[in-house]
């Protein structure tokens, strides 16, 4: 296959990793599972952001799901829509996002574990996120050790404090990701330099916030650890699933350099996420998961923001999105 790319920017597909899915309006099932039409429209709005996201580069991300009303049996139900979605029309890997821990009492902490053997049994995810209010947890505790068995990866949403808990999360948990704001001290972005996991930004996240830049990602970047992109989509709060609007906002509202943000949105991504031996960089072996975008130079796309750039997906060699004119050659 050939295709003419002359005077355009070829790269690696945009890796997101975190697009934080949950029932629309979980008001709608407060208790128990939620009605079929709540599902039907979760699986409904879950795929036509897929395809969104095919649209605006991204070709693999990690979803983050649950009910959002703190029932775990309605937490299994959703993530089974995302089943119902697979890797088509992008490569999903499922994270059981853990909203509410159960109670300390013996058979509220038997359902759950009876709820994790299963979501393993029949792989419905891949990873767990805790938040870290329920890191303290006892019955986390006690579920750690079946997660652990099943290879399940572990993920921290750090919503900030004392340096000395971080590392104390970062000891127990060892999580594969640490999610946070970009507005860390000093002492935490040394905790985090130090650690093996991988810490995920979602500049969108934050500008539809309001929120106040921090210099976290830049410095962590400089001092060359590894730092990860994400869109942090939320249906309501954060609409926004483009990885060109997150690097856009990553240079132009974290400071981060073009090349550091391009690197945390692919390559440190894709890692991020636990494929980066699948795909993220252009190398042998890996997958040929490219974009074409109309641009000369990958500098102006921080500069052009609000645009989509792209005009050719390649997903594993395959084109998978095309809305230009160019024609694939034999």
């Amino acid at each position: 296959m050939e295709i003419a790319a002359n005077g355009h920017v070829v790269m690696p597909a945009f890796v997101d990793a975190h697009l934080d899915l949950n029932v629309h309006d979980p008001a709608e099932a407060p208790e128990g599972l939620p009605k079929r039409r709540v599902l039907t429209k979760f699986y409904e709005e879950s795929l036509a952001l897929t395809r969104a996201c095919l649209q605006h580069g991204t070709l693999t991300a990690e979803v983050k799901a649950s009910a959002g009303s703190g029932n775990i049996q309605a937490d299994a139900a959703v993530i089974k829509q995302l089943l119902k979605i697979g890797n088509n029309p992008i490569g999903l890997v499922r994270t059981w996002r853990i909203a509410d821990m159960v109670a300390d009492r013996a058979d509220a902490l038997e359902e759950f574990q009876r709820m994790l053997a299963s979501l393993i049994k029949k792989k419905l995810i891949v990873n767990t996120e805790i938040d870290s209010h329920l890191a303290e947890s006892s019955a986390l505790g006690a579920l750690l050790p079946s997660m652990q068995a099943a290879g399940i990866g572990m993920k921290l949403l750090w919503r900030g404090g004392s340096p000395e808990r971080l590392s104390d999360l970062l000891t127990r948990l060892y999580p594969r990701t640490v999610c946070s704001s970009s507005q860390l001290s000093p002492a935490e972005r040394l905790v985090l330099a130090a650690a093996p996991g991988i810490p995920v930004f979602s500049p969108c996240k934050e500008v539809s916030e309001g929120a106040t830049a921090g210099n976290a990602p830049y410095e962590l970047a400089t001092a060359g650890a590894p730092i990860a992109l994400s869109t942090g989509f939320h249906f309501r709060r954060s609409p926004s699933c483009s990885m060109q609007m997150a690097l856009s906002f990553a240079v132009l509202h974290l400071r981060l350099t073009i090349e550091q943000a391009i690197t945390a949105a692919t390559i440190n991504a894709a890692h991020a996420v636990g494929v980066g031996h699948l795909t993220g960089s252009i190398e042998v072996g890996k997958r040929a998961d490219l974009l074409i975008l109309t641009l000369a130079d990958y500098r102006e796309i921080p500069r052009q923001y609000g645009i989509n750039h792209v005009g050719m997906a390649i997903r594993d060699g395959n084109v998978v999105f095309n809305r230009t004119r160019w024609k694939v050659g034999a």
